[in-house]
């Protein structure tokens, strides 16, 4: 399923986010950045210190420290390779080289690339499972026509995270039709994505279940 619909992690709440220097660099490796929040990791631009870095949260809670062979630049064209580690502030004992595309690195084939750094990052939080769950959400449709020809579409019910729940209210719908005198005419997909077509005094409708999205959890 395309990502799309995914949530994105949120945006950053602090002081610096109107400070010139953060929206610079946020600006600057927001590829980077939108690319981390869809996984999805609460991403941010760091500068403490005089150093200046990307983090990226985890749910064991620690934390990716992304820099390059000094602090990063103010443009993404100037970095000399990525270096990713992984941190927590709370236990020193997590701390752990994730990837290295500088020049002595061990991935220095990709040297600045963006789409290698996410995905090496995305490989690395999914193997450990470091990164919020995500679900697919599921809602019961009725898109149909009446005899006069007018729209009778509406979403009937959900969206739902579990899909045993989806199927459930699915059959409530359609036994309701049958009680109400509607006919069904068609019927496909099972349990696993049931569709039926129903019919009654001119009127027709379809039921079905259809994807409505990811939530995290």
């Amino acid at each position: 399923m395309s990502n799309d619909l995914a949530q994105m992690a949120p945006m950053p709440v602090h002081g610096n986010t109107d400070d010139p220097l953060w929206r610079k660099l946020w600006n600057a490796y927001e590829p980077i950045i939108t690319a981390l929040r869809r996984i999805p990791l609460v991403t941010d631009v760091e500068i403490s210190g005089g150093m200046v870095g990307i983090t990226a949260q985890l749910t064991d809670g620690s934390h990716l420290w992304i820099s390059s062979v000094e602090e990063l630049p103010l443009d993404l064209s100037d970095v000399e390779g990525f270096i990713v580690r992984r941190a927590h502030e709370d236990n020193p004992t997590i701390d752990e080289t994730v990837y290295d595309s500088t020049e002595d690195g061990e991935h220095t084939q990709h040297g600045n690339d963006p789409v290698s750094l996410v995905q090496a990052i995305g490989v690395f939080v999914t193997q450990r499972r470091l990164a919020p769950r995500r679900v697919d959400l599921v809602s019961v449709q009725m898109q149909g026509v009446s005899a006069r020809h007018q729209s009778l579409s509406q979403l009937v019910q959900g969206p739902f995270d579990a899909r045993h729940a989806a199927i459930k209210e699915y059959g409530y719908v359609t036994h309701d039709l049958m009680q109400r005198g509607w006919r069904c005419i068609h019927e496909q997909g099972g349990t696993a994505w049931p569709l039926t077509i129903w019919e009654r005094n001119g009127e027709v409708v379809t039921v079905y279940l259809a994807h409505a999205g990811q939530a995290t959890v």
